[in-house]
């Protein structure tokens, strides 16, 4: 009987939930996330494969230049502000704050999950060498989603905000991954005799990716009851056993044109996709178990792929194989005032694809100012059209050398969210 509950259960969690996102690569350099992401048509170098791998062939391009490395970090939420947390942090909560707080994260619907967001992301290393370019990286993206009443009780203990007790439906879901990948890009110029000074380029980029990771988490009804004073827990997870999860190959392609003091750009990344999952790898697990005044008791049990139905197996293999990588389509401007002032401009379209987006479109510009040549400064925003991301960043140029840092805070409408950036690269010479 148990064995029938944990895999119907699941097969319903398959059919409804998100997987998470599994075919991203991390962003090489820290300088688009200080213009908000407005950079696809100012990408050059180990930068261009990410954002339009046609930039390979454009002017302006370096002989050569390697990503050392680039790494980033994103924690977001749906509900509170980064002031309110920054505000309460070492500070005494009273009842009325924590009501507000309680308020803020339901916003008028008692059924509204609390969301928290995170991801890591690490460029090892990216090179590109006259119009080729190719590079490493690996990101790892996790979700938690609980319900109020398990904020109710975080916050006012099973007293509860009214003071008086009650009944608590701790309910949740969460899921995560962890990928690594490499890619390889191309760029093939051209010019055109009739139009002088215009330089038109197309590219394409190959990606490999590993997924190390992949987990799906659901509460299936724990509760933590006043009286008697019993905490219930019951949590189905399926998740990947060995380190190797599936593989996903990608191409993306891209078209840029350079003239006169503008850049335009067009990319469609993961325009042909695959994903191929090791379905024998994973498993499904039931935790239940149940405490009170007097002690607790755990219980766990675990089902292997290979230990289902087969018409259950069949389910798990649909639901994964119907996991397809985000296609986005960017369209991408940039205008040189002067070698020391530039202005760029990005929008995003999500086309399709199943697997993980933060936002289905956004509109994006940016500005960078160089008052010294060592020290260029960065700032942009961006928005879904309900929500605003502004962002700021400086780089430090030693020569050759070029160490960029930023920050982003996302205003969203319901929430907040910061992220932070580093990269260090090399560059024979100076770059937009």
């Amino acid at each position: 009987m148990r064995k029938t509950r944990i895999t119907t259960f699941v097969l319903a969690l398959l059919t409804s939930a998100p997987v998470p996102g599994m075919a991203q690569l991390a962003a090489p350099s820290a300088r688009s996330f200080g213009l908000a992401g407005s950079f696809a048509a100012r990408a050059r170098g180990y930068e261009a494969p990410y954002w339009n791998p046609a930039n390979l062939g454009l002017p302006g391009r370096p002989g050569w230049s390697v990503g050392i490395v680039g790494a980033s970090a994103t924690i977001n939420n749906n509900s509170l502000s980064y002031g309110q947390i920054a505000d309460l942090y070492g500070e005494f909560i009273d009842d009325e704050t924590k009501s507000q707080l309680l308020e803020d994260i339901r916003r008028g619907d008692p059924d509204r999950l609390f969301q928290l967001g995170g991801e890591l992301g690490a460029s090892a290393l990216a090179v590109s060498i006259w119009r080729f370019g190719f590079g490493f990286s690996a990101i790892g993206v996790a979700d938690l989603q609980v319900s109020p009443d398990a904020a109710e009780l975080i916050l006012f203990g099973n007293v509860g905000e009214e003071g008086t007790g009650k009944d608590f439906d701790i309910a949740g879901n969460g899921d995560g991954s962890i990928l690594s990948n490499f890619y390889l890009s191309y760029a093939q110029p051209f010019s055109f005799s009739a139009l002088p000074g215009m330089e038109f380029s197309i590219g394409g980029s190959v990606k490999y990716g590993i997924a190390h990771a992949l987990f799906l988490m659901n509460d299936e009804g724990s509760s933590f009851a006043l009286s008697p004073l019993v905490l219930n827990a019951d949590v189905t997870l399926l998740k990947s056993t060995d380190g190797d999860a599936g593989r996903i190959w990608s191409f993306d392609l891209g078209a840029a044109l350079d003239w006169s003091n503008w850049t335009f750009g067009l990319a469609l990344q993961n325009a042909i996709a695959n994903v191929n999952w090791n379905v024998e790898d994973f498993e499904l697990s039931l935790f239940q178990g149940q405490a009170d005044v007097t002690g607790g008791e755990l219980t766990d049990t675990t089902i292997a792929y290979s230990d289902l139905s087969p018409a259950q197996q069949q389910q798990v293999q649909e639901r994964l194989e119907s996991a397809d990588p985000p296609k986005r389509l960017r369209l991408a401007a940039l205008y040189r005032i002067s070698p020391n002032w530039t202005l760029s401009a990005d929008y995003m379209e999500l086309l399709g694809g199943t697997l993980r987006e933060q936002w289905g479109r956004s509109l994006s510009a940016g500005v960078q100012v160089s008052p010294i040549s060592v020290l260029p400064l960065r700032a942009g925003l961006a928005t879904d059209f309900s929500q605003v991301a502004l962002a700021g960043g400086l780089g430090i140029y030693a020569g050759p050398v070029h160490l960029d840092f930023s920050l982003t805070t996302m205003t969203l409408a319901t929430g907040d969210g910061v992220i932070a950036s580093l990269s260090i690269s090399v560059w024979p010479g100076t770059h937009y």
